[in-house]
């Protein structure tokens, strides 16, 4: 028998692990029902809302085909991005030193 390079490729064994604890009826019932709120990673908590506005979001969500988390999530980002672009051009207006023009009164 010819002899190979490395270790043996022998398989170590795995412990056994213990079994997994069954879902909770609650976490059934979420998991089956899709487009329901399940806390995640990402997910996007918030006070209660308004019922008008919380309306509004759930029809823009399936109009948009996206989940709740996902619509709140952009809107945030969107939130975030036009005031930070508005405090930068508000700084940069402070700081440039801008030639003002007055045009005298006949």
């Amino acid at each position: 028998m010819a002899r190979t390079r490395g270790k043996s490729k022998r398989k170590a064994l795995k412990p056994k692990s213990k079994a997994k604890p069954a879902k909770t009826k609650a976490k059934k019932r979420a998991a089956a029902k899709p487009g329901t709120a399940r806390a995640s990673r990402n997910a996007v908590t918030l006070p209660a809302l308004p019922k008008d506005l919380e309306s509004r979001l759930l029809a823009l969500a399936l109009q948009m085909e996206k989940t709740m988390d996902a619509l709140m999530l952009q809107a945030l980002c969107e939130f975030a991005d036009a005031w930070e672009d508005h405090f930068r051009t508000v700084r940069g207006l402070a700081e440039d030193d801008r030639i003002q023009l007055a045009v005298k009164p006949e």
